[in-house]
């Protein structure tokens, strides 16, 4: 689900099914969900590369049980920067990566105002080897990347800001 690789597919054979759900499909996403009501909880997923296709199929599963765009809550990791820098899971060149994160972010400003449309990482920096400090350094510097892509478009910081969520390591020794 992270490349975008169908579960049946030869290169994803000996992934799939191992971290998470494999989400494939709009019925996969209404299956996974089914009995849990989207307009009453919060949900998180780590999905980067494939945020835009996650979102669109978690909203059409909200819309699915009556649940309008605006009433979702939760959080998609929609992170791409730190894909190329630490984990290696994109899918696109940087710009059209950079470009699809801000599309999110912009939606969900349009229409899912309390959903959070990314959540920048400074844990995999750390998995990948990077200091505290130098996580920390590119974790602002990749927002600061995502916050210029909406402004670019006509936002002002305080519509962006609020809806940005981070995941930082709870151990940190500076």
């Amino acid at each position: 689900t992270q490349m975008g690789i169908e579960p049946d597919d030869p290169r994803g054979q000996l992934e799939a099914g191992r971290v998470g759900a494999a989400i494939s499909t709009l019925d996969d996403m209404e299956r996974l969900y089914d009995g849990i009501p989207l307009d009453q909880v919060s949900t998180s997923t780590a999905h980067n590369g494939m945020a835009i296709v996650f979102l669109a199929q978690y909203v059409l599963a909200a819309r699915g049980q009556g649940v309008p765009p605006s009433a979702i809550r939760g959080t998609v990791q929609n992170d791409i920067l730190k894909e190329f820098l630490a984990r290696g899971t994109y899918i696109f060149p940087p710009r059209p990566s950079i470009r699809l994160a801000g599309d999110v972010i912009e939606w969900c400003i349009n229409n899912a105002p309390k959903f959070n449309p990314i959540s920048v990482s400074a844990s995999h920096m750390q998995q990948a080897g990077a200091t505290h400090m130098q996580a920390y350094a590119y974790t602002i510097a990749n927002a600061q990347v995502y916050l210029d892509e909406v402004i670019r478009r006509g936002y002002s910081v305080d519509q962006v800001a609020p809806l940005f969520t981070f995941l930082i390591p709870s151990t940190v020794y500076f």
